[in-house]
Order: structure tokens, then C-alpha cells, then sequence
């Protein structure tokens, strides 16, 4: 039985015998890269983007489905002849915060995306509700 102090160098990962692989050790930074990515899990990375692009993707869909409603709303409404009144703003600042929401998703603040399409919704939801018909 050997003690980690006996060990080879031909033994340890890497065959560094322990050394830091730094600048001055001879080892190109390509080199590093490869040893890194053979650390681990090799698919953890890829994986992680895969699911950073669907949750943006997904947040971008919603935004832009909910600015969609309201603007279908907005016309609907319109063409049953109700009178433009706040209803009015509280779509059309749906849309933009719907429009917004698509924006953040897009580059990447899926968070503030969130929070921006759900108030949207909401006004969209107050403009729909019975005080303003």
C-alpha cells in the first residue's frame, strides 16, 4: 500500500507529478483546456447552454404571446364598438410590457423577463375585468 506521497508521477492524473500546470511549465493553454474538459462530466457544459437557450426561448414565446392577446384584445374590442377608455391603456401597456418581457428574453434576463410579461398579463387582466366596460 502507498501513501500519496509515493506515488508516481506516470500515476497521477495528468502525469504532472503534482506540479501546477501554469505558463512556465512547458503546457499550452489548448492543453489545459483539453485536461480540464476530460475532468468531470464532459456533457455538463453543452447541457447547461441547452438549457439557458430553451428557458430563453420559452420566456420569449410567452412575452410575445401575451403582447399577442392584448392586442387581439384591444381590436376585438374595438370592433364590438366599446368605447376607448382605460381599458385601452391598460392593453396597450400590456403590449409593451409583453414586448419588453420578448426583449429581455432574448438577451438573456430571463428573470426580469418573467416578471415583466406577468404584470402585463395582470393589467391585461385588469382591463378585462367588469369596472371597465
Amino acid at each position: 500500500m502507498t501513501t500519496h506521497g509515493d506515488e508516481t508521477a506516470a500515476n497521477r492524473p495528468g502525469g504532472t507529478g503534482g506540479q501546477p500546470l501554469s505558463s512556465g511549465s512547458g503546457v499550452s493553454a489548448d492543453e489545459l483546456r483539453a485536461q480540464f474538459q476530460e475532468q468531470g462530466r464532459p456533457g455538463l457544459a453543452e447541457s447547461r447552454r441547452r438549457d439557458l437557450r430553451q428557458a430563453r426561448w420559452t420566456y420569449a414565446a410567452l412575452a410575445g404571446l401575451v403582447a399577442v392577446v392584448c392586442l387581439v384584445l384591444i381590436v376585438v374590442r374595438l370592433a364590438q364598438g366599446d368605447a376607448a377608455g382605460v381599458w385601452v391603456a391598460t392593453y396597450a401597456v400590456g403590449v409593451a410590457l409583453g414586448g419588453w418581457g420578448f426583449v429581455l428574453a432574448r438577451i438573456g434576463h430571463t428573470r426580469w423577463a418573467m416578471m415583466v410579461t406577468c404584470i402585463g398579463a395582470a393589467l391585461a387582466g385588469l382591463g378585462d375585468s367588469p369596472a371597465f366596460r
